[in-house]
């Protein structure tokens, strides 16, 4: 085609007359790149803004809500009439009000018809449109669907021009820009969504609270927030369960944000004589039961929860019911806590109280969202109450019209009969009520009006549509009595318009007769803070005994277990354990300390006793790595039991395999997590063996797998940060090293000399102390060899020396004895665990051990097959009862 043919280009050169090459280049304009991109993006997402994602704060409803409402409105879909497809309500929303994919569409509707997504749902689905479980609808040729009662009361009055209307989409119709609903739906059924760069997320509420809170804004609009809430307690969601705190509650009220916890309501139940369930009857909003139950079966299988040993779904039509069977001996309240921690039975909120103001999105608190719908239900009644009184002055106008023509009627019937058409008979009986002449004849005398209030042709019109049957006396009298009705409704109208108050007393009367109507008890139980359970509570304050094999795995046993037995004794089963595994540690605390574990690599990791779980003596427990985060390669070596990690004064000491020593504060450490910290920097080659609480005025002993062994004062070590590596403790010959640590107090310096004194007296050198009990009851140090073998020597036994040094015998490792394995500081009072590495345990009292020299050999503490050999040696401490007696 030519040029000067086509209109849209101009006359100019092939390629263009600017020599740009491009033809009608002429016509393009240059535009900032950069403001053409903000001018589009602001475009676009104030049309996401307006037009999809938020909610309208006066009727709560995004526009495809609004319109599926209108629609079905329109389709005269009312809670009192037959279902009607789904596929009709969508296909007649796309035709007139939504032109968008029919998808979206019916998921908006399915979403106003679920129970469970709405505290007062908008549409009554007839079929399957889904379940909690989050199953999805049927497709929309098989539902059907009608509005609820309630959602009437969002559309009434629409008629009544209470709200605007504007052209739809191609302007073959209208539809409303807001519902004049008589409901604070923004509130009670909440809304969420997504715009561009902001969000909405308002929980439902209780329609009772909501309303009386409107009311009571009616009444005194300078009512503060905490009258308020003393009516709203906080959300009421439709699946219930419980809201724990109120902090978050509070501070979205006020400010419009603000975030708190949801749990699921769940109850510990016993199904046989020595097991227990844990049974949930509700959940969160928005929580998926299917894959809450999915989320716990996976828990159980990695192994995180182990307590567990079935889960099923038993609910039905009646409510949701899931029983999660526990094992025998679990503490049903600790698996509660890891199902909170580790699942969706414990969801937080994030509330965000935003909502299209005005054609602009704003964040508004509780009263703020109040006031709004307030004054929208001012606006609607106004308007409704102007609508009603034009019609009622309109009424009694024609009403007026009548009794003036059956005043005349034989006069007016004469006029109708002489008329040769319908407009001249108007124009006629107009006339006649004038006093003007007209060519029909009359009787009686000419009629006299108000020249206020004159007959009209809307009058006349009425008259030539009366029925004979109106002229009866009867319908007289009807007329009459509806005029005077009429005319009370005027000046009702009229005092309403003319009286802030009335008006307001009408929205009043509303609201009442919505909550009489639609009102119910509150679902979601709100509990405060400082209320909730601590799980703490709800365990025992006892000593046990914190077993852990060789393989990681961990338990805690109740002390009684293991009976008393003499020493010499076969012992008992302590842990259950395979073949290639055995029992390696063995700590005696409190179920209510902390328990930091050290690793041989240095690391330490936070854990309270009460976490490990509770089985019988022969029960295998649960891998330490479901407890805390062990790195690889990481094996544990000791666990120190701490009621207060902050207590000054306090210290951490640290011996490594290599003799190496530190000493930190105790406080250094209040802040270990599960993923673990450094505790003392490991040379390469290296690990740590032991680890001890003291009070930085203690007297260190170590001893050696060699039957070495060195006392020096923990002055000698000053305190270090976590991150050091620390000094000598020992000197070490080849192939040698450290087995063990013990602590004694300083003041058995004066017990040493008198030690010395008795040697003396007897004539015994120092290296040929013998087997004999010693005159002297300071703290005692019992070793214990690789062969079964132990004996208690006085710490006063070992000459104390300077940091670094050599050492004393301790122990004579001979081919009896065999190595030293571990040593421990014992009392006249306390007990003796010792564990085999196949798992044997047996109990002693420590006084049933003789008190030996510094070089014996000692006697048969226990008795070990062949091929097994002492693996760990733990003193238990003794508790004493209430009534000062001691409990073994």
């Amino acid at each position: 085609m030519a040029d000067d043919q086509n209109p849209e280009l101009p006359l100019t050169p092939p390629g263009g007359g600017d020599g740009t090459g491009i033809p009608g280049a002429a016509n393009i304009q240059p535009v900032n790149i950069e403001e053409e991109m903000r001018r589009s993006y602001l475009d676009y997402s104030m049309s996401v803004i307006i037009g999809r994602a938020l909610p309208d704060v006066r009727d709560g409803l995004k526009p495809v809500h609004r319109r599926i409402l209108y629609a079905m409105y329109d389709m005269n879909l009312l809670h009192n009439r037959k279902h009607s497809k789904c596929a009709g309500v969508v296909g007649e929303l796309l035709k007139k009000y939504h032109p968008h994919g029919d998808g979206a569409v019916y998921d908006a509707l399915v979403r106003l018809a679920q129970p469970w997504s709405l505290r007062y749902p908008l549409i009554d689905g007839q079929g399957n449109f889904g379940s909690v479980d989050g199953d999805p609808p049927a497709a929309y040729r098989y539902t059907e669907c009608r509005m609820t009662r309630i959602a009437e009361e969002m559309l009434a009055d629409i008629e009544k021009d209470s709200v605007d209307f504007v052209p739809n989409f191609d302007e073959q119709t209208e539809e409303p820009t807001v519902l004049p609903t008589r409901i604070p739906n923004l509130l009670i059924n909440g809304s969420n969504g997504i715009a561009v760069g902001m969000a909405t997320n308002i929980p439902p509420h209780n329609l009772t609270e909501i309303v009386d809170a409107t009311i009571t804004l009616i009444n005194n609009p300078a009512t503060q927030l905490p009258e308020i809430l003393q009516i709203v307690k906080g959300p009421d969601f439709p699946t219930a369960g419980i809201i724990h705190g109120k902090s978050g509650i509070l501070e979205a009220y006020t400010h419009g944000r603000g975030r708190f916890m949801m749990r699921a309501r769940a109850a510990i139940e016993s199904i046989s004589k020595d097991r227990q369930a844990i049974i949930v009857t509700e959940i969160p909003y928005q929580v998926n039961k299917a894959r809450l139950v999915e989320r716990i079966a996976q828990l159980v299988n990695d192994k995180i929860i182990e307590d567990i040993s079935d889960i099923r779904d038993e609910s039905d039509r009646d409510g949701m019911r899931i029983v999660i069977e526990l094992k025998r001996g679990s503490e049903p309240q600790i698996v509660l806590n890891q199902l909170f921690k580790h699942t969706s039975m414990q969801e937080g909120f994030s509330m965000i109280f935003l909502a299209v103001v005005n054609g602009q999105p704003k964040e508004m608190g509780l009263i703020q969202a109040i006031q709004h719908f307030i004054n929208h239900r001012v606006d609607v009644v106004r308007r409704r109450t102007a609508y009603l009184l034009a019609r009622a002055r309109e009424r009694e106008h024609i009403l007026e019209g009548y009794i003036t023509a059956l005043d005349h009627l034989d006069n007016v019937i004469a006029i109708i009969r002489g008329s040769s058409n319908r407009a001249d008979a108007r124009d006629n009986l107009v006339a006649y009520f004038a006093g003007r002449r007209i060519d029909i004849n009359t009787t009686g005398l000419v009629p006299r009006m108000d020249p206020e209030r004159p007959f009209t042709a809307i009058q006349a019109d009425a008259i030539l549509e009366l029925q004979l049957h109106r002229l009866t006396r009867l319908s007289i009298d009807e007329i009459t009595k509806e005029l005077g009705q009429v005319r009370d409704g005027i000046v009702n109208y009229e005092s309403i318009l003319g009286s802030e108050k009335k008006l307001r007393g009408v929205i009043i009367k509303e609201l009442e007769e919505i909550r009489k109507q639609y009102g119910d008890e509150r679902r979601t139980v709100i509990e405060d803070e400082a209320a909730e359970i601590q799980l703490e509570d709800l365990i025992a304050d006892e000593q046990v005994a914190v077993t852990v094999s060789h393989s990681g795995y961990l338990k805690r046993t109740a002390i009684s277990t293991y009976r008393n037995q003499r020493r010499g004794g076969t012992g008992r089963m302590g842990m259950k354990t395979r073949d290639e595994d055995f029992v390696e540690h063995l700590f005696i605390a409190s179920t209510h300390a902390y328990i930091l574990i050290f690793t041989n690599t240095g690391r330490v990791y936070w854990l309270k006793v009460y976490e490990i779980p509770d089985v019988g003596a022969a029960g295998k427990g649960k891998h330490i790595g479901n407890l805390v985060s062990l790195q690889p390669g990481e094996a544990v070596r000791t666990m120190l039991a701490v009621r207060n990690l902050e207590e000054e004064g306090r210290f951490v000491f640290f011996a490594t395999r290599n003799a190496t020593v530190k000493k930190t504060e105790l406080k250094d450490f209040c802040h270990v997590m599960s993923r673990g910290i450094i505790a003392i920097n490991i040379d390469k080659g290296d690990e740590l063996v032991g680890v001890t609480l003291t009070d930085g005025n203690q007297i260190i002993f170590l001893a050696s797998h060699a039957g070495q062994a060195i006392r020096f004062e923990e002055d000698d070590v000053r305190s270090m940060g976590r991150n050091a590596t620390g000094v000598r403790g020992m000197k070490l010959d080849d192939g040698d090293y450290i087995v063990g640590m013990a602590t004694t107090p300083k003041d058995v310096k004066k017990a040493e000399a008198d030690v010395e004194k008795v040697k003396a007296k007897a004539g015994l050198p120092e290296a040929t102390a013998t087997d004999e009990t010693l005159p002297i009851k300071g703290s005692l140090i019992l070793s214990v060899t690789e062969n079964g073998f132990g004996k208690r020597t006085a710490a006063e036994e070992y000459r104390l020396q300077s940091r670094g040094g050599r050492g004393v015998i301790n122990v004579k490792t001979t081919e009896r004895n065999g190595k030293v394995v571990g040593i421990a500081q014992v009392t006249e009072k306390t007990e003796v665990m010792l564990i085999s590495q196949y798992g044997k345990i047996i109990r002693m009292d420590s006084r049933t051990i003789r008190e030996s020299g510094r070089s014996a050999q000692g006697v048969r503490l226990l008795n070990i097959e062949a091929g097994d050999r002492v693996a760990a040696a733990v003193v238990i401490p003794v508790q004493e009862e209430p009534n000062g007696g001691l409990i073994q």
